[in-house]
């Protein structure tokens, strides 16, 4: 025997009613959804942005750092040196004699500088290398950073334990060097700290918090 089961109206109404929730439900998920994707979108563009800035800065600090520890005098160049201008280190420029890193240059010295371009809240650091060789390459340039809102070179005194935005003994290199940068959107780099090396530079940890140079050797 079949049964047969009757269903009251009640019950028609209460089936209505969780057809209609969960099609507002699915449609509330939608909607989320919708809201959502530009915010999604922009923390990829900034994940990216990091990711973009990040390499910018390794770059930049690795070949800056390399320039720095391997800068020698320019007495130390004997003659060709003393037929050179003085060099130059303030805050918007500064002026090494180096090589330049494997791969880069063909051997030899190069007047490296490097100085920053541009107005308030878009500046750039342009890097200009001559071979001091008479039959070396011919002179170049590029960017190193670029869309900057802060660029800042400064330099530091064992003597007086103190940074200043200019280097004034033409006959010696500076015992610590630093670069301050700042970028839109990610705010400031860590600072870049780096030592002549072959000069005789501050063997230290430079405590950046306290604005000390611990010293750890010479």
């Amino acid at each position: 025997m079949t049964a047969l089961v009757f269903r009251t109206p009640a019950q028609y109404g209460m089936t209505l009613i969780e057809a209609l929730v969960a099609l507002m439900l699915l449609g509330l998920l939608a909607l989320a959804g919708v809201e959502l994707l530009p915010q999604m979108s922009r923390m990829a563009d900034r994940s990216g942005t990091l990711q973009r800035g990040a390499a910018a800065m390794g770059r930049s600090h690795d070949f800056i750092r390399f320039v720095v520890e391997n800068a020698v005098r320019q007495g130390d160049l004997g003659r060709v040196g003393g037929e050179l201008p003085p060099l130059t280190a303030d805050a918007r420029q500064l002026e090494l004699f180096a090589p330049l890193p494997s791969g880069l240059g063909t051997g030899g010295m190069y007047r490296i500088v490097m100085s920053t371009e541009g107005g308030l809240d878009h500046q750039a650091l342009r890097l200009r290398v001559t071979p001091l060789r008479p039959d070396g390459p011919p002179a170049s340039e590029g960017l190193l950073i670029e869309g900057a809102t802060s660029l800042a070179w400064s330099y530091f005194d064992r003597k007086t334990n103190t940074w200043s935005g200019r280097w004034s003994t033409p006959d010696a290199l500076p015992d610590l060097v630093r670069l301050d940068v700042k970028m839109p959107g990610t705010g400031w780099w860590p600072p870049l700290i780096a030592a002549p090396m072959l000069a005789g530079g501050v063997f230290c940890a430079f405590d950046t918090i306290a604005n000390v140079c611990r010293q750890g050797g010479t």
